[in-house]
């Protein structure tokens, strides 16, 4: 993922008033997390800071805490600021049959396809969908 930055202290602080884009790195078979948020300012709230923004659009932002200067969403993944990455559709049969779909997105410097084919151990058709 080219051109991604961690959410630091001092990212957020630059940041309060803007509207920035962010999304998580999100591994084959998870959900996507992405959107547009406000960022209002920073909470210290017992020790941990919060994010105080306005969600536009995506998963709530509110919910996520610091880390040594990187920010994480309730479930623990990072979160990212950043233009949205090259976002895929994948397609293939599984093993027991069943047709499956997955959107991912593939690390940097590495073929979506091969990426896809790799992760599922299938033939399988990706589609460019962002």
């Amino acid at each position: 993922m080219r051109k991604e930055q961690l959410l630091t202290v001092d990212y957020i602080d630059s940041q309060i008033g803007n509207i920035i884009e962010y999304y998580i790195h999100w591994e084959f078979e998870e959900d996507p997390f992405y959107g547009k948020a406000r960022i209002k300012g920073l909470d210290d709230n017992f020790g941990t800071l919060k994010i105080i923004c306005d969600v536009i659009e995506g998963s709530n932002l509110e919910l996520a805490y610091e880390v040594e200067e990187v920010f994480l969403h309730s479930d623990n993944h990072p979160i990212y600021a950043g233009p949205l990455p090259e976002i895929y559709s994948a397609n293939w049969v599984h093993t027991d049959g069943k047709k499956k779909k997955q959107i991912f997105i593939a690390p940097a410097d590495e073929n979506a396809k091969e990426y896809a084919v790799a992760q599922t151990n299938s033939k399988v058709i990706v589609r460019r969908i962002h």
